[in-house]
């Protein structure tokens, strides 16, 4: 009766075991990145909206991304070229020390435009003037024609500390302001798992899977 109930148990784990050598349905490339800290997702995100680099899915990722995240500014017609960078350097003002997390600039006819993200997933306190100062440079830089997202977990608003609440309506009001879910980027209805359904490469396909599953483990 219990032993041969053990030793069915020990049958059973043996043969899990040497399935799971062929499936390592476990593994996540991600588990193994010690610190999965916000300057690693966003390195990530930073890599999945380039639509130069060796995913080799082109624009698909930005467009299901610009999808959820409508700007007035960018036409039908669409861009000549856009660039995605990380850490971008705020020149346009005094504090020369702030650094933009994501920054993806569109060449739309003779101008650039851009969408910058400034991630505060680990609920990382804003700096003084934080979000302010980029919003400044944005304005210099790209003469208007900018959005700013704030990514947290919950859609959360930045503090007065970083951006008073006059200046931060204003630029809500004129669409140059917006903020983002996590949450939603990583559901089933958000630009992530569209895109990672539509990844014609299936090791592209497995790595976009692995970042959701990481994220939604994380948070």
């Amino acid at each position: 009766g219990a032993k041969q109930g053990i030793d069915v148990l020990v049958d059973l784990e043996a043969h899990l075991a040497e399935i799971e050598v062929h499936l390592a349905s476990e593994f996540n490339v991600f588990h193994s990145i010690k610190k999965f800290n916000e300057n690693r997702i966003s390195d990530v995100f930073a890599y999945l909206l380039n639509p130069d680099v060796s995913h080799g899915q082109g624009e698909l990722f930005l467009r299901e991304f610009l999808s959820d995240v409508p700007v007035s500014w960018l036409p039908d017609s669409g861009w000549s070229r856009v660039c995605t960078c990380r850490e971008v350097q705020t020149t346009r003002i005094e504090n020369r020390d702030r650094k933009i997390d994501i920054e993806i600039a569109f060449r739309i006819d003779d101008r650039w435009s851009a969408i910058a993200i400034e991630n505060k997933l680990r609920g990382a306190t804003d700096e003084a003037k934080q979000l302010s100062d980029y919003a400044q440079h944005l304005e210099k830089r790209y003469e208007g024609h900018f959005k700013l997202i704030y990514l947290t977990r919950d859609r959360k608003k930045p503090s007065e500390t970083s951006i008073d609440l006059k200046e931060r309506k204003e630029l809500e009001d004129a669409g140059k302001l917006d903020y983002a879910s996590i949450w939603y980027w990583v559901s089933d209805n958000g630009w992530l798992k569209r895109a990672k359904d539509k990844v014609k490469a299936e090791r592209v396909r497995w790595f976009v899977s692995d970042f959701r599953k990481a994220l939604i483990e994380s948070l």
